[in-house]
């Protein structure tokens, strides 16, 4: 129950602060937000200061911002209405929403590497058979200091050197039980696919890890170069998984996870502490606001590509275009999440979980 708790409150901070991002540029600018609401349904609460009421509604999964003169029907030709705005405002406005969410993912998970972030240290916990580690003599419970000459903290560092070095003989530095010494292994080179089903060649040594973790903190500045190398690596990768799945390398199904998987997810990450909901969030903010800027007509991407088109043409998109466009692409998102929810039913197996407490005989 926690668990889910803690999903819910992850899943609404993520789009209460992409709301809240609208909500301060539209401000800013001399939009006049009619409604600011945390959560959907029944209003719970609600107050009004100025020309904005605030709110807290029955369903809290995000929220919304109403804008004064948003839609062409209900514009009065006002100077403070969000289609009186220039379009580079408006522009602004609209794009505040991803932004904040990219900024709040990477203030995050620069105060995960802050307060420090677990690890899986190179530390063997099993030496394959017939492999050049094997045959070099290396022992189970043996920790990799170096490799190359390059020292190593993480086994995620050791394996990229590793892998580099297909068919090329490293030096391993290795201690167990205050004993040190250094062993010569040529990895050998395989043939491996990734998952946005690219083949790669990579060198292999044949080792597993033990499993043991220690947590890594780094100071303020070094922190902040960590986070945004992990974010330009998160965002090449989903824009690699978005190619991938669009040409049929990578199979929809297994790929995409949906709001049920997420909550499944970071019910999974918040047993594990608080580093990994950090880092999961962190995850999912950035790709809150990357699938916002998708140039989808309901989606804040959408209203960017239409904007574009104002400021290239000199005169808006017609209504009825913009209409039947969000309309269709209402239909298409439903239909997308709602076979995302399916998929993710059968993959976490909840379909069978539910059906055990049912009928539990």
């Amino acid at each position: 129950m926690g668990g889910a708790l803690i999903s819910v409150l992850v899943l609404s901070l993520l789009v209460f602060v992409h709301e809240f991002g609208h909500f301060l540029v539209a401000r800013a600018a001399g939009v006049r937000v009619l409604r600011f609401s945390i959560g959907f349904g029944p209003r719970l609460l609600h107050w009004k200061r100025g020309h904005t009421e605030y709110a807290v509604s029955a369903i809290p999964l995000g929220g919304y911002v109403k804008m004064a003169g948003e839609q062409h029907a209900q514009r009065s030709h006002q100077p403070w209405e969000f289609l009186s705005k220039p379009i580079g405002t408006r522009a602004r406005i609209v794009f505040a929403g991803p932004l904040v969410n990219y900024l709040m993912a990477l203030v995050s998970l620069w105060l995960l590497f802050v307060i420090g972030s677990p690890e899986l240290l190179p530390v063997v916990g099993k030496v394959h058979d017939g492999t050049p580690a094997q045959a070099a003599g290396v022992l189970v419970g043996e920790r990799v200091v170096a490799v190359d000459g390059k020292p190593v903290q993480s086994w995620e560092e050791m394996t990229a050197i590793i892998h580099r070095g297909a068919g090329q003989p490293l030096a391993f530095e290795l201690t167990k039980d205050d004993a040190r010494r250094t062993l010569t292994i040529m990895p050998q080179a395989k043939t491996i696919t990734d998952p946005f089903g690219r083949e790669h060649r990579v060198g292999l040594v044949g080792v597993s890890p033990s499993g043991e973790f220690e947590t890594r903190r780094a100071g303020p500045v070094a922190a902040v170069g960590r986070a945004l190398a992990l974010h330009n690596e998160w965002i090449g990768q989903t824009f690699l998984g978005l190619w991938a799945m669009l040409t049929g390398r990578i199979s929809l199904r297994e790929s995409m996870t949906g709001p049920i998987g997420i909550l499944v997810l970071t019910s999974e990450a918040a047993r594990h502490g608080l580093a990994p909901v950090i880092y999961l969030m962190s995850l999912l903010s950035l790709s809150l606001a990357i699938f916002n800027v998708l140039p989808i007509p309901i989606l804040d991407g959408g209203h960017l590509f239409f904007l574009a088109i104002e400021k290239l043409r000199g005169r808006a998109v017609s209504v009825n275009v913009q209409e039947r466009a969000a309309q269709a692409s209402l239909v298409v998102l439903v239909t997308f999440v709602l076979f995302v929810c399916m998929s993710d039913l059968e993959r976490f197996g909840l379909i069978n979980k539910v059906m055990k407490w049912i009928s539990p005989n």
